[in-house]
């Protein structure tokens, strides 16, 4: 999947949400990574080889919300999918669907991959097949900022936001997870940190 420019009104070009959020370190990667070397596999073709799924899964999801026709050509790409529309059965009624969002405030772009009613709720959600702590049963702190960003967002284009939702979608057989979040006060406070890191280094 390409990654976005994000361009203000005047042509310059601004961080999207996931730079900002990749400047932080990712010690469970860092794990992960190890994990796999001492099974004597290559970490790059496993992140690969899973980003790859990541991006397909995503990509279902999102011409399925377009209306768009939906062709699954991998066995655990079809699970991750059956498993998004078990869920969504009855439960969702679409507003935005990627569309592209860019804050002249606060200088950052951003397309978040769901805004719309859950039941009667207007809300943002995030749809993932990774990102996910299993041992605590949570999205990692990254997940967070990433959907305060995107909050930030869709408030200043007008947009209001009840909540914002993380999705889990596991490859394998296990349930769906979902995390609503309420209250993203401080992971807002800590994005904002992160934009002001961002523009600092430039100046370096």
């Amino acid at each position: 999947m390409p990654r976005n420019i994000y361009r203000l009104k005047n042509g310059e070009q601004v961080p999207g949400v996931t730079t900002l959020t990749g400047q932080l370190d990712k010690p469970a990667l860092i794990q992960w990574a190890w994990k796999l070397g001492t099974e004597g596999k290559d970490w790059r073709e496993a992140r690969d080889s899973a980003g790859d799924i990541g991006t397909n899964v995503h990509d279902l999801i999102l011409a399925y919300l377009k209306g768009e026709e939906v062709a699954v050509k991998d066995d655990v790409e079809g699970r991750c999918f059956e498993k998004f529309l078990d869920w969504s059965v009855a439960k969702i009624d679409p507003v935005l669907v990627e569309v592209p969002l860019v804050s002249e405030k606060l200088k950052f772009g951003g397309q978040p991959d769901y805004y719309g009613y859950i039941g009667k709720d207007l809300e943002i959600v995030d749809f993932k097949t990774g990102s996910f702590d299993h041992k605590n049963k949570s999205f990692y702190e990254t997940v967070r900022y990433q959907l305060a960003g995107y909050k930030l967002l869709l408030e200043e284009h007008g947009y209001k936001v009840k909540r914002c939702r993380g999705i889990y979608l596991p490859k394998d057989n296990s349930p769906v997870y979902e995390e609503p979040m309420d209250d993203l006060k401080a992971e807002t406070r800590i994005f904002k940190h992160l934009l002001g890191i961002w523009y600092n280094r430039r100046l370096l």
